[in-house]
C-alpha cells in the first residue's frame, strides 16, 4: 500500500523514536510504501527549533533520528505531478489547509492513502467523502492484521 506521509507524523516520529508512529514507520517493510513531498522537508526546517526545543535532542541526535526516518520515506518533488493534480489538491485543500496541498496532490498522483495526525485537514477532506485519509490507529490496525 502506498502511503503519503505527512509533515506532523513524521515531527512526531522525530519526537517519540520509541512511539507506536516511528514503530510503523520503521517496522512495516513489505507492506507501506512510504512517501512525501520534498516540501516536508522545508516544513521540518522551518519547525527545527520548536523540534529541538520540545524534544529536548542535541542536533547531532535529530540529525541521527532524521536519517533513520528519511531511510524509510521516499521524498518526490511535486514539480513532477503536472498542474492538473496541482490544482486539484489546491482546490480540496484551500478550504482548510492550503498548505497541505503538496501532500494531497501527491496522494492523488499516487493513488496513495494520506497519513496525517491533522485533524482539521482528515475532518475537512472527510466532508469530501474520501475514504484514502489514514491516522496512525488505522495503519496500526492494518498492519497487525497482516
Amino acid at each position: 500500500m502506498n502511503v503519503v506521509v505527512d509533515t506532523n507524523i513524521v515531527f512526531s516520529a522525530l519526537l517519540s523514536p520509541k512511539g507506536t508512529i516511528s514503530d510503523i514507520l520503521l517496522n512495516s517493510s513489505g507492506l507501506f510504501n512510504f512517501f512525501s513531498p520534498t516540501y516536508l522537508l522545508d516544513e521540518l526546517d522551518h519547525h527545527h527549533q520548536k523540534l529541538l526545543k520540545i524534544s529536548g535532542y542535541s542536533e547531532q541526535d535529530v540529525s541521527f533520528l532524521k536519517r533513520i526516518v528519511f531511510k524509510k520515506i521516499e521524498l518526490i518533488d511535486i514539480v513532477l505531478l503536472g498542474e492538473p493534480i496541482w490544482q486539484e489538491a489546491v482546490k480540496m485543500t484551500s478550504p482548510i489547509v492550503e498548505f497541505d496541498a503538496p501532500f494531497v496532490a501527491l496522494c492523488l498522483a499516487m493513488d496513495a492513502v494520506l497519513w496525517t495526525g491533522d485533524r482539521k485537514l482528515a475532518i475537512g477532506l472527510a466532508l469530501l467523502d474520501l475514504d484514502w485519509i489514514k491516522n496512525t490507529s488505522d495503519l496500526k490496525q492494518i498492519r497487525d492484521k497482516q
